[in-house]
């Protein structure tokens, strides 16, 4: 008799139990590139994880076992794993040139119902009519209203809007001019019939607010930020949040018709910035308080918990590279990285890795050894992550400990006096104070840039008739933006995002009286109509400089209709020295 999911649960549960009581063989380390983690939306214990690589899987005990649920052989790069609302047993899945798949018992079995070998990038099903489907593929979105199975009508054309109406030049024309597995659709809680799809070299993101039948395309600022993923907040209807590719986080409070830095405490990554500062993914909001989200970005990870307003680092016992997917339930948070998952009972504070029955690697060498007190085994695998250990006085797991480690590693060994781990690279010994934690492998170094504090122009002479108010700005604590840091690619000016708010921006979910930018320049004369603030009120300025080291840096200032009409506005930056949670 085959076995079914709830087969399962008895018999996994009574071999966990088994296995404690009478002592286990820890199987070798194990790994897998998490593209996306679920959670049955009835039983949290039952996870699912959609990898790049290594298949699909499934989780009936809240993470401690994973089972291969792949639908075919050559499905190893799976990309999404979508319930149907109406019908938690009924699950889809794609990825790479593989189609689309849809289970009706929770993934036991699976059925090919679309797409032939084509790639599936995203999904999403209509709640109010599970027979609506749209789906993102590399050339765009398409959208059956009879079930996966189709037909499919192509809702939007990416590459005809890409010849159509880019407005940037494509920035390497070998590349090709379709979607990845960055960008995401997604469907507004609120309203179904609102979408929206992260953009690429294009900028933005592109929005539909009926059910997919036309779409606009719409920016995240009057300056270049890649929104890969909008997502909307779950209680508030009017917040949304743009994860950008490189820029860090921003947010709206008014449905997206203006836009905010939201990256405040976010570092800068840790390797060569090739496109900037912080790229941001996986966000997930705590379903008990929205004003608390965990997001990856790379070699750093991080939570909130006032909305946006400031970021901590989550602890160092998360040594993955990156988090793509953090998934939070009633009892555990978890995080879907390049080396598998990794799960947290305390909100975030440590993390154990969760990883048994994913593909393993091979030891090629072991040493032991005690660090403040505690004994570990460590070993150095085949391939990257080259470094992994493990607890000696506990019932753990192998965890990646690989942090900023880009080799392979051959030998290792250990030092007692110094409690010293030490592994052999192809370019040297590498060397760790604190059990694998971090190295002795320095990021990358972000060489200080000068801070401009330029004097503000001269003003033009103001007639009496004059309907233009001329206002002279210098912006203090910057360095003027310099896009030779970044590649080519990523040389998008202008820079310098202004806008003229209300007081009570963005919070009370007005849009700005006015905005603009300048390409480069840190001082200049800003020409505002002077209906845009009428006597007697009070205005504010907001300037955003891109700063490709360290993110966005942010300021404001008030402006009378009265004088003075000079005004020097200081900045300050994102970037602060990360905290992490108490």
């Amino acid at each position: 008799m085959p076995l079914t999911l709830n087969s399962l649960i008895p018999l996994v549960l009574f071999s966990l139990t088994a296995g404690l009581l009478t002592g286990r063989e820890v199987p070798p380390p194990a790994s897998a590139y998490i593209q996306q983690l679920a959670a049955h939306p009835q039983n949290d214990s039952i996870l699912y994880a959609a990898t790049q690589g290594s298949g699909l899987y499934r989780s009936i005990d809240a993470g401690d076992q994973w089972t291969d649920i792949s639908p075919a052989s050559e499905l190893r790069h799976a990309n999404i794993l979508v319930f149907d609302p109406s019908n938690p047993s009924r699950l889809f899945t794609g990825g790479r040139d593989s189609g689309l798949w849809q289970s009706e018992d929770g993934g036991d079995t699976w059925a090919h119902v679309a797409w032939g070998d084509h790639s599936i990038l995203s999904l999403v099903v209509d709640p109010r009519d599970p027979q609506k489907l749209l789906v993102l593929t590399p050339d765009g979105v398409h959208r059956s209203s009879t079930g996966a199975a189709g037909p499919w009508t192509h809702v939007f054309d990416y590459p005809r809007f890409v010849a159509e109406k880019m407005t940037v030049p494509w920035p390497n024309p070998d590349w090709s001019i379709q979607f990845n597995r960055f960008q995401h659709l997604t469907l507004d809680p609120h309203d179904p019939d609102t979408l929206y799809l992260g953009g690429r070299w294009e900028g933005g993101y592109h929005r539909s607010s009926d059910g997919g039948d036309t779409w606009h395309h719409e920016r995240i600022g009057p300056i270049f930020r890649r929104g890969d993923r909008i997502v909307v907040d779950p209680v508030s209807p009017h917040v949304l949040y743009a994860e950008t590719h490189h820029q860090g986080m921003f947010k709206s409070y008014n449905r997206g018709q203006s836009w905010v830095s939201s990256s405040a405490g976010l570092a800068p990554q840790k390797r060569t910035p090739h496109y900037g500062a912080v790229l941001i993914s996986g966000s997930a909001f705590d379903p008990q308080n929205s004003a608390t989200l965990y997001a990856g970005s790379d070699y750093s990870n991080w939570k909130t918990t006032d909305a946006g307003k400031s970021w901590q680092e989550l602890d160092a016992s998360l040594t993955c590279e990156f988090a793509r997917s953090f998934l939070v339930t009633a009892t555990a948070v978890y995080a879907g990285t390049n080396v598998g998952v990794y799960r947290s009972v305390d909100e975030g504070r440590t993390w154990t890795p969760c990883n048994q029955g994913f593909p393993v690697r091979k030891i090629l060498a072991t040493t032991s050894g005690s660090v403040a007190g505690q004994a570990f085994e460590f070993a150095v695998a085949a391939g990257r992550p080259a470094v992994f250990r493990r607890a000696l006085d506990a019932a753990s797991d192998w965890v990646s400990i690989s942090w900023l480690l880009y080799e392979n590693a051959t030998g290792i060994r250990f030092e007692p006096d110094s409690e010293t781990l030490v592994i052999t690279t192809p370019n040297g010994e590498r060397r760790s104070a604190d059990g694998g934690l971090r190295w002795d492998v320095a990021p990358t170094v972000y060489a200080p840039q000068p801070l401009a504090f330029p004097l503000p122009p001269t003003p033009s002479p103001v007639t009496p008739a004059d309907e233009t108010l001329r206002i002279p700005l210098a912006l203090h604590g910057a360095p003027r933006p310099d896009d030779t840091l970044v590649d080519s690619w990523y040389q998008r000016p202008p820079y310098i995002a202004l806008a003229l708010v209300g007081p009570g921006y963005p919070e009370d979910g007005s849009t700005p009286l006015w905005t603009g930018h300048w390409d480069t320049q840190l001082a200049g004369i800003l020409e505002l109509p002077a209906t845009a603030l009428p006597p007697g009120t009070t205005g504010i300025i907001r300037a955003e400089v891109r700063d490709f080291q360290y993110g966005t840096r942010v300021g404001s200032a008030p402006l009378a209709h009265q004088g003075p009409h000079i005004i020097s506005l200081d900045l300050h930056s994102d970037f602060s020295p990360p905290a992490q949670l108490p």
